[in-house]
């Protein structure tokens, strides 16, 4: 275990709201603290050198891109948990892992051999290909930031790299010489391959305690890594083929990190009955037939620890997609957002009843292709209500779609993107919504009147169609306090309702409407984990309460479970939650990784019924991935069924409605089109 020394005069005592009880290293980049926050759990704080903060526009960019190193899946990673400024330092708080490096282990009991070396291949090459996955790269993977703990290998410090380097904050590339990629010395595009380049290199000293390029001097090292041929003598048989095309000195010539996991996994065969974890719910199956099966594998195998190489192997193959049909129904349980979405619940419907249909199986479409006219944008949101969709686009243009009769109504000329469309009644009479990016907030009525049309100033990030129609917007005031500027605005005549909202930490994550008693409310989410439900009548805060568990609020949507009003979240930590909206207590939690660990990156998030039986429809969109889009019983956590990527494109813009008194999904594919799907009750 590594020593963490007191803290010493010059040292913090808190940043943010963590308490500082020890100082746990420091390096080229900051001094790492050892922290514990609110609830008493111990986190990780890196602060930062302050010469690498050298302006505002540096650091918000840092930022930002250290923010998206949240959406990373929290398997062989340290999930990062947190980002903020002391000062003018930029501060990161990643999960505690005890262990000690693997650059200090090896110098302190040599180097892996057998079943040590073949899990710690395979862990750090899953947690490169989440990182991934979630469209980051690491750039400065080496021993250093692989932590080996009582739960096996965690990869750290993955996109802090990109970070510095992208934002000015640093000058020249960042990284550790020996285990750096040539085109990171080029100056040339830096990829995932490069991760794969410094993986092998840390897998080539892990194995024999020697860097894989060695020199004196940087620029010997430099010239070696450009020019010479890694010396693989005491590399395992198996591995050395695979490390060697990783050490390819053209990007394009190597392997990506999900493609040597499957060739590694191949090799691992078959899985003694003494390696198998007893928290796998599923039999363990020879690793060529396992992606074909149906798996449900537990966080704590993905990680390792005291499991076998081969159960290592074998569940890491979870991150792959299945390939097969379209739509594929499954039932199983799963742990997990702020969709800009209106839930069905929350509007009245507002078009007469269709002629009923056939019941259809889980999946069929039902309605459509109805596709939008060429030049009108791209769909960039949608709601529904009843048979009344509307969707938004990227050229400012809202349509709507009578899923009766097919026809499709085109709302306004253009302009800046559409951000949220709502669809409601408005004092007595059928209205759409729609708040754009420019500030711009506007008003219909179903036959393409506009009704109104006003500018808020700061960006729309939510629109509401009820008793009256109503409108948010945000933008950010202060760099230093990291906190947003957010307003209610009636659309109808433009006024602001109630006060100037200034306290949402690191801004808006999540938002939904929805009612509570005999109130319509709004409730938000922000960066500290705290809900807020606001009233929309005078624009108060009603209550507010804190989710309580480590992981960020990522997308929200109100419901009923039970009779009761609940808020219904995902989380960056990969759960789903359902709290009760009165009291904020939490009533339910699930895991997305216990089916699928590859389910990071929540694009939307909506409530309804199907039947009688209340449901949370997620729409997942991993980076690089397919988007699939599953339907979650509230009432125990099983998955009712999938709606997975189609020929016509993902569909990541989806709403939850009734068409003849059967629950469907609506969505706007890639190819631009409006669909609609069974949900098979």
């Amino acid at each position: 275990m590594p020593e963490i020394r007191p803290l010493r005069v010059g040292d913090p005592e808190r940043i943010g709201v963590y308490r500082l009880v020890g100082v746990l290293g420091s390096g080229g980049q900051g001094v790492v603290y050892q922290g514990v926050d609110e609830a008493g759990r111990e986190v990780a704080v890196k602060l930062l050198h302050s010469h690498l903060s050298r302006d505002n526009d540096a650091t918000r960019g840092f930022l930002r891109e250290v923010k998206a190193a949240r959406r990373v899946a929290a398997f062989c990673t340290a999930a990062v948990l947190d980002v903020g400024l002391l000062g003018e330092q930029p501060y990161i708080v990643s999960e505690y892992v005890a262990g000690d490096t693997l650059q200090a282990l090896v110098r302190s009991t040599g180097p892996r051999t057998g079943g040590a070396l073949d899990r710690l291949a395979i862990s750090t090459l899953t947690a490169l290909a989440a990182i991934h996955e979630a469209g980051i790269v690491h750039r400065d993977f080496k021993p250093g930031n692989v932590l080996v703990g009582p739960e096996g290998p965690i990869v750290i410090d993955f996109g802090i790299a990109k970070a510095l380097d992208s934002t000015t904050m640093a000058s020249g590339p960042i990284g550790t010489p020996t285990y750096m990629s040539p085109e990171q010395f080029k100056g040339e595009r830096v990829g995932p391959a490069s991760d794969v380049f410094s993986w092998a290199g840390t897998m080539v000293f892990a194995a024999t305690g020697r860097q894989p390029f060695p020199g004196q001097t940087v620029p010997a090292i430099v010239n070696a890594v450009l020019n010479e041929a890694s010396d693989l003598s005491g590399v395992p048989a198996h591995l050395v083929d695979s490390i060697r095309a990783c050490f390819a000195k053209d990007p394009a010539a190597r392997p990506s990190a999900a493609d040597l996991l499957r060739q590694l996994i191949r090799q691992a065969g078959p899985i003694p009955s003494s390696a198998r974890s007893e928290s796998s719910p599923v039999p363990v199956r020879d690793a060529e037939t396992l992606p074909h099966q149906t798996r449900k594998i537990s966080r704590r195998v993905l990680i390792g620890g005291a499991v076998g190489a081969g159960a290592v192997a074998i569940s890491a193959f979870a991150i792959f997609r299945e390939e097969g049909g379209i739509f594929a129904p499954s039932v199983g349980k799963q742990d997990q957002g702020s969709s800009l979405t209106t839930s069905s619940s929350a509007s009245p419907e507002i078009s007469p009843p269709p002629t009923p249909i056939a019941a259809e199986p889980f999946g069929s479409e039902v309605k459509g292709p109805v596709p939008l006219a060429e030049g009108d944008g791209d769909p960039t949101v949608i709601t529904a209500a009843g048979a009344t969709v509307v969707c938004g686009t990227s050229k400012g243009i809202a349509f709507v779609w009578d899923a009766n009769t097919d026809t499709l109504t085109r709302l306004g000329g253009g302009g800046r993107a559409v951000t949220s469309v709502a669809a409601g009644t408005s004092g007595g009479t059928p209205v759409v919504a729609a708040g754009h990016s420019d500030g711009r907030m506007r008003l219909w009525s179903l036959t393409g009147a506009e009704l109104a049309s006003h500018r808020a100033g700061d960006p729309i990030i939510a629109v509401w169609a009820g008793d009256r129609a109503l409108a948010v917007s945000q933008k950010y005031d202060s760099l230093r306090d990291l906190r947003s500027v957010v307003r209610l605005w009636d659309i109808a005549t433009g006024k602001q309702i109630g006060a100037t909202i200034t306290d949402h930490f690191q801004g808006i994550s999540g938002l939904a409407f929805g009612r509570l008693g005999q109130e319509d409310v709004l409730v938000t989410g922000d960066g500290a984990e705290r809900i807020r439900v606001w009233s929309l009548s005078t624009g108060r805060l009603k209550h507010s309460f804190r989710t309580g568990d480590i992981g960020g609020i990522e997308l929200l949507a109100c419901g009923k479970l039970d009779g009761r009003p609940v808020l219904v979240s995902t989380h960056l930590d990969a759960t789903l939650r359902v709290y009760d909206l009165a009291t904020g207590k939490r009533r339910k939690k699930w895991s997305f990784s216990d089916q699928s660990p590859d389910d990071r990156g929540t694009a939307a998030l909506t409530t309804g019924q199907r039947g009688d039986v209340p449901v949370a429809v997620v729409a997942h969109n991993p980076a690089g991935g397919d988007i699939t889009v599953r339907i979650w019983n509230l009432e125990n956590g099983e998955i009712i069924g999938e709606l997975g990527s189609r020929p016509s494109g993902a569909t990541a813009t989806v709403a939850l409605t009734e068409l003849t008194g059967r629950s469907v999904v609506v969505g706007a594919t890639q190819d631009r089109t409006l669909r609609a799907w069974s949900l098979g009750q």
